[in-house]
């Protein structure tokens, strides 16, 4: 196959999957980290507790398929497998932190695990738009 040389704009910014991915990714650690926050507002519990029931579950339901995404259309082009690795790797802390969260021990445990699948789902997702960019060769259909 011929290679094609991609123009500069298309390299330099990442695949629609892959900025979703950061930028949710993102979100999970602001929200996790503004925990203490939200236990310093306490007394308005019951308004938060209605919305904190639903998020885990909505965080599940957007960062399954976009890391998936991202990771199929990445690997189809570039056959990394470290790539790929570090996506379902962040992908299995966020979502077993965000599941079994709450029966873990105390909240740092929960918050930990959470923070460190995200870095691990943002650096994926930077390492899977970097060699996607710097691969010269189309995807396959």
């Amino acid at each position: 196959m011929p290679e094609t040389s991609l123009p500069s704009s298309e390299a330099a910014k990442p695949a629609f999957w892959d900025r979703v991915g950061i930028s949710l990714s993102g979100i999970c650690v602001v929200h996790c980290l503004l925990l203490p926050v939200a236990l310093a507002a306490l007394p308005l519990w019951p308004l938060l507790e209605t919305a904190h029931a639903w998020l885990h579950p909505v965080f599940a339901v957007l960062l399954l398929p976009t890391t998936l995404a991202a990771m199929a259309h990445g690997y189809r082009k570039h056959r990394r497998n470290d790539v790929a690795g570090w996506l379902g790797a962040g992908l299995v802390l966020i979502l077993g932190a965000g599941f079994l969260g709450h029966a873990m021990p105390g909240a740092f445990t929960e918050t930990t695990l959470t923070v460190l699948g995200s870095a691990l789902l943002i650096t994926g997702h930077w390492r899977n738009w970097r060699t996607n960019a710097a691969c010269r060769l189309p995807a396959p259909a």
